[in-house]
């Protein structure tokens, strides 16, 4: 028995690491870092080894996702940043306050690098620690700077060799496949929260926490896309394996749509009064669907057979217990027509998962990379036009980003003059504590800097232990080489884990030679603590980021997205086609509303009085983007045909009374944000999209004019609260 157990948490980590791979990325940084430290063990030739592996250590800490030719990108990117800044660290350390200004330089780029994002953290990483390290450690010659930076540069080359020799064999469709396989993932985490409650073992999710899984399905639709940018309107068929991949993204997308309906006809169920047989029965279908959503995840990572034919059973059992469910007589249940839509939509979602499998049938066998590039594609990998639409993300300079990279900047280079000004022996931990603990936000900064001090002491002083341990049995390389490996796996599970094997790393690699040296240890500590401290002040004192202030912004844009998603529906000229591109910007804004009204509630003195208003103006929001997606997914099953005739009277009055509310809200949205430049359209200034719209749609709006006359009552309370006059 115990070893069945074995065997099954086995696969479990195989699976997850086959979604992330976290301990492969930690393998590969560990033979990147290792490699030149035994070499320079071995040829008494530390000092270059040392270089070496710090270029390597520090280019790898940029996630390699994406396509091979994104990778590519990125490595040779990287290489070229650390040869750059390994240049002006080491020609101006021993200069005051060109350091210093450089530093500015460094910190004010570091927080630019939010603009691309999960790949510009990897860059900011990498630029921020050749600099501070080889400024710390300065040149004195042309010669010698020469010779660094050939050392930098053989630790790009190599940190490349390895990260592209270990892709070379991947199949080169599995980075585009492993994105859409985490939104499956997520789906499967959605219906688990939805499901909860209904076979009467557990009490039923809050609004609250299924929105938590309903924004976690629309982050992983989002990294799919910042990945692999083309959506399925914009790829012909013409090109093979990347237009059925971006169907199969779009299917995907419709099946998480179509699971958040079903939370919200669930809503409206009381379940008290809900026959427990109903009940059982509609629990068995929610879980034989997270069943094969989850099977589904896996087939799609893996291409397996068994996979496919245990996903084809699994759907086999879905549409028996789903039939099962319709052969109930739901008809004497109050609430009929939620059971009676939960079922189509059950039904739908199974029929979208069916075609999901004919795509990937069709994508077939998936070749390594190595057999997919031609020459022509490989020579155009790094392409100058690349780097010229990367440069003009980075120096994209909305207000956001631009606060928090001059926050970081001044802070870091407060941090780099008291470093050299007093001169501390190894005082680079101070700039260094300040530029990572430093976020975009107060809280967010407050607990990496608990995290980065408890880490960094604890690794500090495991590192100091073991450098007192004689050589021998290459015992501190043996350590780093497992350090490079944690430090990796635990930087999303457990930042301060993370920080412990990042510091015991850096002290084995930089001071072997102060192996008897206690007081190290502590000003290490100190430095790390200051850096902490300066970094949490510095939030609160410069260019702070105070939802108090910026909660009603994120409203009031949500609204206006909102608004827009609803023209762009009912007063287009055409049947919109793509239209999840406006879905997709409703829930962005309305996850940013979310977002800045949690950051709100964790904020130091402000005022809580009005957070119930913002939190039902939030679900307003949610709940309008929600209907309109359910008028979309009508439209997607039923293809109505472009109206020859005028629309129906009442159709039109519905509408028409649901923009005049809509147009109430925004008025009130532009007083709340000045700078809010939406354009109100008047009924009958815009004709009506060209379709007869159906019942079931007529009472989507409906439901979307009640949200909008409870969210504009609200609104008016919030407005007066800001003492601003309707």
């Amino acid at each position: 028995m115990s070893r069945l157990i074995s065997y099954e948490k086995l696969n479990r980590f195989k699976e997850k690491e086959a979604f992330e791979p976290l301990l492969s990325w930690g393998f590969r940084m560990a033979i990147a870092a290792i490699v030149p430290v035994i070499w320079g063990v071995a040829t008494d030739n530390m000092e270059a080894a040392t270089w070496i592996t710090l270029t390597a250590e520090a280019i790898c800490w940029i996630e390699l996702k994406g396509t091979y030719a994104q990778r590519s990108r990125i490595l040779a990117g990287g290489t070229l940043l650390a040869l750059v800044f390994t240049a002006l660290g080491s020609a101006s350390g021993n200069i005051l306050w060109l350091s210093v200004t450089l530093m500015f330089v460094v910190g004010f780029l570091s927080g630019l690098f939010k603009n691309l994002g999960d790949r510009g953290s990897g860059l900011a990483n990498c630029v921020y620690i050749i600099y501070i390290i080889t400024n710390a450690y300065p040149t004195h010659s042309v010669q010698e700077l020469e010779h660094r930076l050939l050392l930098v540069l053989i630790g790009g080359i190599w940190n490349a060799v390895v990260s592209m020799g270990s892709a070379i064999f991947m199949p080169a469709q599995q980075p585009y496949r492993r994105s859409v396989a985490l939104i499956w993932r997520s789906i499967s985490d959605l219906i688990n929260t939805v499901s909860k409650g209904w076979d009467g073992n557990d009490s039923r999710n809050s609004l609250r926490e299924i929105y938590l899984s309903e924004r976690a399905v629309r982050a992983a639709i989002d990294n799919s896309l910042h990945f692999h940018e083309s959506m399925s309107h914009q790829v012909d068929k013409d090109e093979g394996n990347k237009y059925e991949l971006a169907q199969f993204r779009k299917a995907t997308s419709l099946v998480a749509t179509h699971i958040i309906s079903i939370s919200q006809e669930l809503e409206n169920i009381n379940i008290k009064n809900t026959d427990s047989t109903l009940r059982l029965k509609l629990y068995a279908v929610f879980k034989v669907l997270q069943q094969t959503v989850d099977r589904m995840a896996v087939l799609v990572v893996s291409l397996s057979p068994e996979e496919e034919l245990l996903l084809t059973s699994r759907i086999n059992r879905a549409q028996n217990l789903i039939a099962l469910l319709k052969d109930y007589p739901i008809a004497q249940h109050e609430h009929t027509a939620a059971f009676k839509r939960i079922i189509q939509l059950s039904e739908r979602s199974v029929k979208l998962i069916q075609s999901c499998m004919k795509r990937l049938e069709k994508i077939g066998q998936d070749l390594p990379v190595y057999r997919s590039y031609s020459l022509m594609k490989t020579i155009f990998v790094l392409h100058p036009k690349h780097l010229i639409r990367n440069t003009q993300l980075l120096f994209n300079f909305n207000t956001f980003t631009t606060r928090y990279a001059l926050r970081a900047a001044v802070a870091a280079t407060i941090a780099m003059f008291i470093s050299k000004w007093f001169n501390i022996d190894h005082g680079y931990w101070l700039p260094f504590t300040v530029i990572i603990v430093l976020q975009p936000y107060f809280g967010a900064t407050f607990q990496k800097a608990l995290d980065r001090v408890i880490g960094t002491i604890l690794g500090g002083l495991a590192g100091g232990l073991l450098l007192r341990v004689p050589a021998g049995l290459y015992l501190k390389e043996l350590m780093m080489f497992i350090s490079f490996i944690l430090m990796v796996y635990y930087i999303r599970k457990r930042y301060s884990i993370a920080v412990f094997f990042i510091t015991f790393s850096v002290v084995l690699l930089f001071d072997v030679e102060e192996t008897l040296n206690p007081m190290l240890i502590f000003t290490r500590a100190l430095a790390t603590a200051g850096g902490a401290i300066l970094a949490i002040v510095t939030g609160f004192v410069l260019l702070p980021h105070w939802d108090k202030k910026w909660l009603p912004v994120y409203l009031a844009n949500a609204v206006c997205h909102n608004y827009q998603y609803f023209l762009a529906t009912f007063y287009s000229d055409d049947i919109l086609a793509n239209w999840t591109k406006y879905k997709r910007n409703a829930e962005s804004n309305n996850s940013n509303a979310f977002d800045s009204f949690n950051r709100y509630m964790q904020e130091p003195g402000a005022s809580k009085n009005p957070y119930p208003v913002y939190y039902h103006i939030i679900t307003h929001n949610v709940r309008v983007t929600r209907e309109l997606n359910n008028i979309h997914l009508e439209e997607e099953h039923n293809h109505h045909e472009t109206l020859t005739q005028p629309l129906p009277a009442e159709q039109k009055r519905q509408i028409d009374n649901c923009l005049l509310w809509f147009n109430k809200n925004i008025a009130l949205a532009q007083k709340i944000d000045p700078n809010n430049t939406t354009n109100i359209s008047e009924p009958g200034s815009r004709s009506i999209t060209p379709i007869t719209f159906s019942a079931q749609e007529m009472l989507y709006v409906e439901r979307m004019t009640i949200e909008l006359k409870s969210m504009y009552q609200d609104m008016l309370k919030m407005a007066e609260r800001m003492h601003i006059t309707p």
